[in-house]
């Protein structure tokens, strides 16, 4: 189903983090997505979403975006999804749903259509081999004290993915632990025990930006504001170092225009050529539904240019 709309995109919010240093972390994910690539990401990551239309805006035109949505209350992109919030009107840009039978075809190892080429990952709780907690914290008594969202999907989208990139706007002990106490995303080790290859790609945080090496997180870089010294200290595990620790670059004036047009609606200025036409001719029939009010859907982003309009 193309939706069509004139409303704006607003912009990345991470709620906690000041907007220079969201706008640093959009760009930096921003960077690592190619042209061609389907990303998705689950409620409650607006950031990410920028993320994907900045990198759609600048380098990667044919990036498809899968964003998983609470169909029952209306196709919202932001925290309306899951609150009692009814101001946002953001599912307006939705270009299709897919329903969840056709979504449970694909997510199968063995074919080569998988869900998604990057999935986003947050946690409660993310260990030095890149494993993620959304379930809940132990207590002293090592049952469950503090009950999270839940996995919900990340679980197989994060285990399936071709890449997995890891975010999160705190950066402390707390959210940065040795072991998680519960497992919603398996990290290197973990996968590698279950005969999975590979593992996360990256973590971006509001402080820094961090690799792996070896199967352990690394830093990778510090952003302007913060040292080593203060990443390593809010880190609650021992952070492998890189030879050469940079700043992390800042946006460049063209991202800086880029995420300006983002926010004011014009996305269409960059790639007049895309149209909902072409892009619903490139659906199959059997993924698509007409029924917004279903729910278990998955709502499916224009490409850069292609703004529903």
């Amino acid at each position: 189903m193309v939706i069509a709309t004139d409303r704006p995109h607003r912009g990345a919010r991470i709620e906690g983090v000041d907007e220079a240093t969201t706008e640093l972390m959009v760009c930096v994910v921003a960077r690592q997505l190619r042209d061609g690539q389907v990303v998705a990401f689950g409620l409650h990551a607006d950031a990410m979403l920028s993320a994907a239309m900045l990198a759609q805006q600048l380098h990667a035109p044919n990036l498809h975006i899968r964003h998983g949505l609470r169909a029952e209350r209306g196709m919202v992109f932001g925290a309306a999804a899951w609150t009692d919030r009814r101001d946002d009107d953001s599912w307006r840009r939705v270009e299709y749903l897919e329903a969840h039978d056709a979504i449970l075809r694909v997510a199968n190892p063995d074919s080569p259509m998988r869900f998604c080429d990057v999935f986003f990952v947050g946690g409660m709780q993310i260990d030095r081999e890149g494993s993620t907690n959304l379930i809940g914290l132990k207590g002293a008594d090592g049952r469950l004290a503090v009950r999270g969202p839940g996995s919900i999907g990340t679980t197989s989208i994060g285990t399936l993915a071709a890449e997995l990139i890891l975010f999160s706007p705190e950066h402390s002990p707390r959210r940065f632990v040795e072991t998680v106490d519960y497992v919603s995303v398996p990290g290197w080790k973990r996968r590698a025990a279950a005969g999975l290859e590979g593992g996360p790609r990256l973590c971006v945080t509001s402080k820094a930006v961090m690799d792996f090496h070896d199967g352990y997180m690394r830093l990778r870089s510090v952003h302007a504001g913060s040292t080593i010294d203060e990443v390593v200290a809010a880190t609650g595990f021992p952070l492998l170092l890189a030879d050469d620790i940079p700043t992390t670059p800042a946006p460049s004036d063209a991202e800086r225009r880029a995420l300006a047009t983002l926010a004011a609606g014009d996305s269409a200025a960059t790639n007049p050529t895309a149209t909902n036409s072409t892009r619903r001719d490139s659906i199959p029939a059997d993924s698509t539904t007409t029924d917004p009010s279903g729910t278990g859907s998955t709502a499916t982003s224009p490409a850069a240019g292609d703004s529903g309009r």
